[in-house]
Formats: C-alpha cells, sequence, structure tokens
C-alpha cells in the first residue's frame, strides 16, 4: 500500500514538474484527443496524457471526434476502430480529407491487428497502429515520438 502511494506521489511531482518546465519556458501543452467507445480505455489513455505532460481531450465516437478536431487545437489523435456512430478509421478518412489536418498524426489504438487493416489504416492516413491492451509506458513513448 506504501508503495502504491509513493509511486502515485511521484508521478504527480513529475507531471508537475514538467508542467512547470513548460509553462516557464513559454511551450503550451499539446492537446490529445483519444476517441473510444470504452470509458476504461479512455480513462487510462487519458492519465497516460497527462503523465506525459499534455492535456487529455475524449470522444466517445468517430463523429464526436471529428466534431472536435474539425474545432481546431488537436496535436494528436488516439483512436479506437469499432466504434457506434461512425468508426475510427471512416473518421480518419475524412479528417485527412481536410487539408488543414493533412499532418495531423492519428495512432490507431485498438484491439484489431490483422495486416489488412492496418494497411488500410496507413493509406487512409493512421500514423502508426497501437494494439489493446497497452501499457502506459508504450503509449507514452508513441506520445514522445510524435510529438517531439
Amino acid at each position: 500500500m506504501i508503495c502504491k502511494f509513493k509511486k502515485v506521489i511521484l508521478n504527480f511531482l513529475l507531471l508537475l514538474y514538467i508542467k512547470i518546465m513548460f509553462l516557464s519556458k513559454g511551450y503550451r501543452l499539446k492537446k490529445i484527443l483519444i476517441v473510444d467507445d470504452s470509458s476504461l480505455i479512455r480513462s487510462v489513455a487519458s492519465d497516460a496524457t497527462k503523465e506525459a505532460g499534455h492535456e487529455a481531450v475524449t470522444a466517445t465516437n468517430g463523429q464526436e471526434g471529428l466534431d472536435i478536431v474539425n474545432q481546431g487545437g488537436i496535436d494528436l489523435i488516439f483512436s479506437d476502430v469499432n466504434m457506434p456512430v461512425m468508426g475510427g478509421l471512416e473518421m480518419v478518412e475524412n479528417i485527412k480529407k481536410n487539408e488543414q489536418f493533412k499532418f495531423l498524426p492519428i495512432v490507431m489504438l485498438t484491439t484489431e491487428s490483422s495486416d489488412e487493416l492496418k494497411e488500410k489504416g496507413k493509406n487512409l492516413g493512421a500514423k502508426a497502429w497501437l494494439v489493446k491492451p497497452f501499457n502506459k509506458v508504450k503509449f507514452i513513448k508513441v506520445v514522445q515520438k510524435l510529438l517531439g
């Protein structure tokens, strides 16, 4: 119990340090959109985003994600493939149709791992493919790689 508490405190202090360093140098936090119909995945990915020192925004389906992206200010997207209303690949296709978002990095975060779907995602404009279940360390490494 004490070990877990120490880990939580250390993570909090690290996050606080990162935010102070970013803000003191005039950097703005990057805004990462997590699109998934699972509240658990949205929560875990949001926590990892915050641990990486960025802001998390969430959507429950591709249409909500598309609406948020169209408002502007999103720096990176993680999206599930299979969701109600609009799936992740359809969302990617719609986002990439807009010249303004041509270079917006999108990572598919899904249980789907077939080569055909990965290829389709890549052709539509997805930058990477992360298979669930995922761990926070890997998630944060992907964030750091894509956002610099």
